[in-house]
């Protein structure tokens, strides 16, 4: 059985201000009052509900709203573990990759930026709609990142991610 807001609001409390959620009642080794959930690996906040586990997120739009998102929640800062509402906004698959951070493995420091030549020359590519865009080559990583945050803007508009370069 699919959790109902009136079932998320019987057993917790939701600040909108911290996006942080509280047990209403006792549940276990677990006083009322407590904190809700546990971070996993992706840093997302999971709350075990009647047997069932929600992202945070999700169960934030539904406390506030009273319905499920219809698709993705985005999280407008990128970080998962802020689930303020003012944070929050409702969005399909392909507006939610938009807002993704920069890769782990980039070595530039700035997203969509990549040198081939060891730091000689510097690539500006951008990906929109599935396909990916060669955005030029540049003498510097931060004119690359400039170029990239540009067309971030006018290619994603709200969604956008930059670099907060150009």
């Amino acid at each position: 059985m699919m959790l109902t807001a009136e079932r998320l609001r019987e057993v917790l409390s939701y600040s909108p201000e911290t996006g942080l959620f509280y047990w209403r009642e006792q549940r276990g080794s677990v006083r009322r009052g407590a904190r809700a959930g546990h971070v996993d690996q992706d840093r997302y906040i999971r709350i075990g509900v009647d047997g069932g586990v929600y992202k945070a997120h999700r169960l934030a739009w539904l406390y506030v709203h009273g319905n499920w998102p219809a698709d993705f929640i985005d999280h407008i800062n990128g970080d998962p573990g802020d689930n303020r509402i003012t944070n929050l906004r409702a969005c399909c698959h392909a507006q939610n990759l938009k807002n993704v951070r920069r890769n782990r493995k980039n070595s530039s420091g700035f997203k969509g930026v990549y040198s081939r030549t060891g730091g000689r020359t510097w690539y500006s590519q951008i990906v929109s709609d599935g396909r990916r865009r060669h955005l030029g080559s540049f003498p510097s990583k931060e004119k690359a990142a400039a170029a990239y945050d540009e067309a971030a803007r006018k290619l994603h508009g709200e969604f956008a991610r930059t670099n907060g370069v150009g």
